[in-house]
């Protein structure tokens, strides 16, 4: 018995030292992980500032980010949450993987703003073509500069309601005045719109088009004010409702 006691005693102790090993090693790769989220650029070899942008590049950066930059801009200036005073960090991806890696569960999107660090990390992308990539089959492509401007309206939003606020305010508010912004998506508006009209109770394939007209009805049609859009409590289907039905007068 004595010595069963002492094989025991050793094997609590093996255990103990193991999980106490594996503890200490999850919580440095857990602090590792979150400093490379907060700050990534020793993975990118290439950076640049233009006007309000500091930009990093796994790729050599040609005179054609300038181009790219610009028109972000241009759309940017469209809001009245705009702030030329914020600088956005952009980090631009040659690859799906290393975009998995940054991006954290937001792996399937275009480009994702990180809350409270607010940078942004764009997927594989295409700066001469003014390209960002999706690792899918369909609707798997769309404009770079479209994708900044969405993402740096995101630190917009955060910076004029708060983070916590900006959280939680509707999908259909925070992504449909995003897209406004950006002025472009995966599919054309007209494209959006047809499927909406054509199945108007299922909306996966053109979700983002349709927060795009419900905010794009309550701004121009409605005459709302961006502030009264993200303060006020606003019911999604009648909005909805009321943006479908408008539509159908525009024909």
């Amino acid at each position: 018995m004595t010595i069963a006691k002492g094989l025991i005693k050793m094997a609590k102790r093996r255990l103990l030292l193991a999980y106490k090993v594996t503890s200490i090693t999850v919580s440095i790769i857990a602090v590792a992980y979150l400093l490379l989220l907060n700050f990534p650029q020793p993975l990118f070899a290439y950076s640049t500032r233009y006007e309000s942008f500091q930009v990093y590049s796994r790729q050599p950066i040609g005179a054609e980010l300038n181009t790219v930059l610009e028109s972000a801009e241009t759309r940017l200036r469209r809001s009245p949450l705009y702030d030329m005073s914020a600088i956005r960090h952009i980090y631009l991806t040659d690859g799906f993987g290393i975009y998995a890696l940054l991006s954290h569960k937001a792996y399937k999107s275009f480009a994702n703003s990180v809350p409270y660090i607010d940078n942004v990390i764009v997927n594989k992308s295409d700066v001469i073509a003014d390209r960002v990539f999706l690792n899918r089959e369909k609707n798997n492509t769309r404009s770079l500069s479209g994708v900044i401007a969405h993402e740096v309206t995101h630190l917009f939003i955060r910076q004029r309601y708060g983070t916590i606020k900006a959280s939680l305010m509707p999908t259909w508010k925070n992504e449909g005045y995003c897209e406004y912004i950006a002025g472009d998506s995966t599919i054309a508006l007209e494209e959006g719109i047809r499927l909406w009209r054509e199945n108007p109770s299922d909306d996966p394939g053109y979700r983002y088009i349709k927060y795009h007209l419900m905010v794009k009805h309550l701004l121009e049609d409605e005459k709302m004010s961006v502030d009264d859009l993200f303060t006020n409590s606003l019911d999604e289907a009648e909005i909805s409702a009321r943006t479908f039905s408008s539509l159908s007068k525009s024909d």
